[in-house]
């Protein structure tokens, strides 16, 4: 070891070792500092694939640097739907507005990559974790409102995001959460409805694809 400036001799070499070695142990133990201890993902629902129209979503986590550890999630995603059926022996008209609401709680995985990140997840939704899929439909009836009918069910979810990460502490990534469920009779428990016409309804298959646009923040 030379140490600039002063004499050498085995004293003065192993006084300047010393400050060398802890100088760049400082630097590691600050590069250490620096790595990724917990993430909060937010991320915003800007469509989903059986949706009719516009649509309400969104998905939050928090990720943490512990192997095989799953991170833990939570999902939602909101629409409406309407419909117009008329009876095929007569004028009337029935005129149906469904809500859906899908809610999942979800773990997922981040994989590393050398440019891109990759989070693979998988959720669930259930009445009983106050979660799944709940439709109520306002049914109107010739311009009469008759009630409305409610369904709740069980809801998977598998889901992937791929992020660009910058600076260590953000990341910008694109996510895409798949929703699947039975189709629904969104009029089979309505209630104190009587209908004056006959109709036919078909059941809803909502089950789809909920994309979004996000953001993790590293601490």
């Amino acid at each position: 070891m030379i140490c600039p400036y002063v004499k050498q001799d085995k004293n003065i070499s192993a006084n300047c070792v010393f400050p060398v070695v802890f100088f760049v142990g400082m630097i590691g133990l600050s590069s250490s500092a620096n790595a990724q201890f917990i993430g909060i993902n937010v991320d915003y629902g800007i469509d989903y694939s059986a949706a009719p129209g516009s649509v309400d979503g969104y998905s939050v986590g928090i990720s943490h640097p512990a192997p095989f550890i799953p991170n833990l999630g939570y999902s939602s995603v909101s629409f409406k739907d309407k419909d117009t059926v008329t009876d095929s022996s007569s004028s009337n008209k029935l005129s149906l507005e469904t809500t859906t609401t899908i809610k999942t709680i979800n773990l997922f995985y981040n994989v590393p990559f050398p440019v891109v990140t990759i989070t693979v997840g998988f959720g669930y939704g259930a009445d009983n974790l106050n979660t799944g899929v709940e439709t109520k439909t306002t049914i109107v009836e010739n311009n009469t409102d008759k009630g409305t009918s409610d369904s709740k069910d069980s809801v998977s979810e598998a889901f992937f995001h791929i992020g660009l990460p910058f600076w260590n502490t953000v990341e910008f990534h694109l996510g895409y959460h798949l929703m699947s469920f039975t189709s629904i009779d969104i009029t089979s428990n309505k209630k104190f409805v009587s209908f004056d016409g006959d109709y036919t309804i078909d059941k809803k298959n909502y089950s789809g694809g909920m994309t979004t646009i996000g953001v993790q923040i590293a601490f």
